[in-house]
């Protein structure tokens, strides 16, 4: 599996937006195509700012997930809380592979490399995963009527 900058190529894009509204739209059904697009419009026009990126993971030149790192998130009020992982997405048919945690740690090196001190995530379903591999519960909310962990730690 090769870890790299996602390409610039609005159909790579198009197949991570599907895959996201697939996975969210039973938890999260506000997220459709236009908040998708605009989440990562900043990665499809080349500007994606000095501590963000969105990596993909490749398999025999085959698109298998994606990870991103993002100075601000969907959150209000958590301005104080950067940078953030976010809409980290495995192609459907191969979860439980280990690609995430492959993503994960890629997004935590890109963290590291830019001298990042800590950086948060939000999850509705796996916090107690995240807590096994190190993160650290920051607090609860709910969010677009679902309860989410905000989490943290060191890259």
């Amino acid at each position: 599996m090769v870890i790299s900058e996602l390409p610039v190529d609005r159909l790579v894009v198009e197949r991570i937006i599907g895959w996201q509204i697939e996975h969210y739209r039973r938890v999260f059904p506000s997220f459709d195509h236009a908040d998708w697009t605009e989440f990562y419009r900043p990665h499809i026009l080349g500007e994606p700012g000095e501590r963000s990126t969105v990596l993909a993971a490749f398999r025999n030149d085959q698109l298998v997930g994606a990870v991103s790192v993002v100075e601000r998130d969907d959150l209000d009020d958590c301005d104080h809380f950067t940078p953030w992982i976010a809409a980290m997405i495995v192609d459907p048919n191969l979860r439980g592979r280990g690609i995430g945690s492959v993503l994960l740690e890629s997004a935590l090196e890109f963290c590291r490399r830019a001298l990042v001190p800590r950086v948060f995530l939000w999850t509705h379903d796996m916090s107690e995963w995240y807590q096994r591999i190190g993160w650290t519960e920051e607090e609860t909310r709910n969010f677009r009527g679902v309860r989410i962990t905000i989490l943290s730690r060191e890259p």
